[in-house]
């Protein structure tokens, strides 16, 4: 072997420091992305109730209302989040199912959706043009806010969290097979 040759053993650390860094970075900015998260619903100490003004569809069953709140006689507007959203969707074929979304005591939206399903009529149903919500918000910043209840854990952290700690795995796993 030449004296520039790359042993093996080297290639296995090479794959070891690339893609067990590559699930550090995506572990750790999860439970980044996780803690700010908690600190920023943390610091919405006040309270005040806001006013549901318009609805927003982002797809995929994902329906949330914006609310309009007043704080110091300024205005400003929150959309509700949620834990992650549950969907179920049925294509093809009008079969008779009565669509409709809810949300749980966890904070995970349940949207039931058939061919006929009218999202702006399931977002009404939930949460009228003109109903009130609590809104829990940050006295020094009061742009800063939640509607109703804190997001306690986001399906993102979580998702990059997870890949984060499988690609650490794998790399692992690869850097001891290689050197079999």
């Amino acid at each position: 072997m030449g004296r520039g040759a790359v042993t093996e053993l080297q290639i296995a650390y090479l794959e070891l420091a690339s893609v067990g860094g590559l699930g550090v970075l995506l572990t750790v900015a999860g439970i980044a992305a996780r803690i700010l998260a908690k600190r920023a619903s943390d610091s919405c100490t006040a309270r005040t109730t806001g006013t549901v003004v318009k609805h927003r569809y982002a797809g995929e069953g994902r329906l949330y209302p914006i609310v309009q709140y007043e704080v110091g006689g300024k205005s400003y507007q929150a959309r509700k989040k949620y834990n992650g959203v549950k969907l179920v969707q049925v294509a093809g074929l009008p079969i008779p199912m009565q669509p409709e979304a809810r949300e749980d005591e966890k904070g995970w939206l349940h949207v039931k959706l058939g061919p006929m399903a009218n999202i702006g009529d399931l977002a009404e149903q939930l949460w009228p043009i003109g109903s009130v919500l609590p809104v829990h918000y940050n006295p020094v910043k009061p742009q800063c806010s939640y509607v109703d209840r804190p997001v306690s854990s986001n399906f993102v952290c979580t998702m990059f969290i997870i890949a984060g700690l499988a690609t650490i795995a794998m790399a692992v796993l690869v850097f001891f097979l290689i050197q079999l």
